[in-house]
């Protein structure tokens, strides 16, 4: 069980000042062979130790500490006013910003090839594996005929896709969007999503687009460059719909659900244990950033 950390820590951590959190890099270089800067709160940073540690294995790379900063704008903007010497790396998420804008071009950045950290812990194996152990009662095979995963991802493409789309055609041309939770868009006490509730908000932000000056015909061109960009497959789906606030809190609700559990399997329990089981070849990419990062 993770000790809780209190908001006011969390709060403090993001707001040190860059050249302290440097000179917290120098005391714990024993501990690392590169600095690694991310997104996040303390909270967070066994989970990355975790994850990172298990990509990088069979390499020189040390990690035994990681430095959470907050928000991808000030991780961002940390990693354009670093100047130390050290092997560093800045890991921020791909966000909603994925669908419509180019990667920023900065040294030692590395930006993720999907909406969050989360959606590349996502496969049907670690999945099985988690609510497998979690269940203790099941043979593994039953298991993953419950969850059916293939056909329960197929279920999601279409809505949420959908969804995401419209959310990014308001952020590009509004420069903000509100991103509810995906318990907002499924019925009542079940893993099902609401294709009413997802029509509904879909309207709310065409409406709100083009309250603020747009015509419709721009959020229809905007939507039609999207869909000719994006196919509706499990791949865009694990890439630009939110992993955290979505895909892993769908599969708690959706495995509590098929296996008949009287409880769910804590957000942070199911996180964590996904880092042990995923497959990796999503973040080969991060992998090769870092371990190029060790030698520059």
């Amino acid at each position: 069980m993770s000790i809780p950390t209190s908001k006011k820590t969390q709060i403090s951590v993001i707001n040190i000042p860059l050249e302290h959190r440097q000179l917290e890099a120098v005391f714990k270089t024993y501990r690392n062979t590169i600095d690694i800067y991310t997104e996040d709160t303390i909270a967070d940073k066994e989970f990355y130790i975790q994850l990172l540690s298990r990509l990088l294995d069979n390499t020189d790379v040390k990690i035994s500490d990681i430095h959470p900063l907050g928000c991808r704008k000030e991780v961002i903007k940390c990693c354009k006013e670093d100047q130390s010497e050290r092997p560093k790396i800045y890991i921020v998420d791909g966000d909603i910003y994925l669908q419509y804008k180019e990667d920023e071009n900065i040294p030692n950045l590395h930006i993720l090839d999907a909406y969050c950290i989360e959606n590349l812990l996502v496969c049907e194996e670690a999945l099985c594996e988690v609510a497998y152990h979690w269940d203790c009662t099941k043979p593994l095979n039953e298991i993953k005929q419950k969850l059916d995963y293939h056909n329960t991802i197929q279920r999601l493409l279409n809505p949420l896709i959908d969804l995401f789309f419209s959310y990014s055609i308001q952020s590009e041309l509004c420069g903000n969007f509100e991103l509810l939770h995906i318990n907002s868009y499924l019925k009542a006490k079940s893993s099902l999503i609401d294709p009413n509730t997802i029509t509904r908000k879909i309207n709310e932000i065409k409406e709100a687009i083009i309250r603020s000056g747009y015509p419709a015909e721009k959020y229809n061109e905007l939507l039609n460059e999207r869909i000719k960009n994006f196919s509706y497959s499990e791949d865009t789906l694990l890439t630009i719909v939110s992993g955290k606030d979505f895909i892993i809190p769908f599969f708690q609700r959706h495995i509590k659900e098929v296996l008949a559990g009287k409880e769910s399997i804590p957000n942070r329990v199911l996180k964590f244990n996904l880092v042990k089981k995923c497959t990796l070849n999503k973040l080969a990419r991060l992998r090769n950033d870092i371990l190029s990062a060790q030698i520059h």
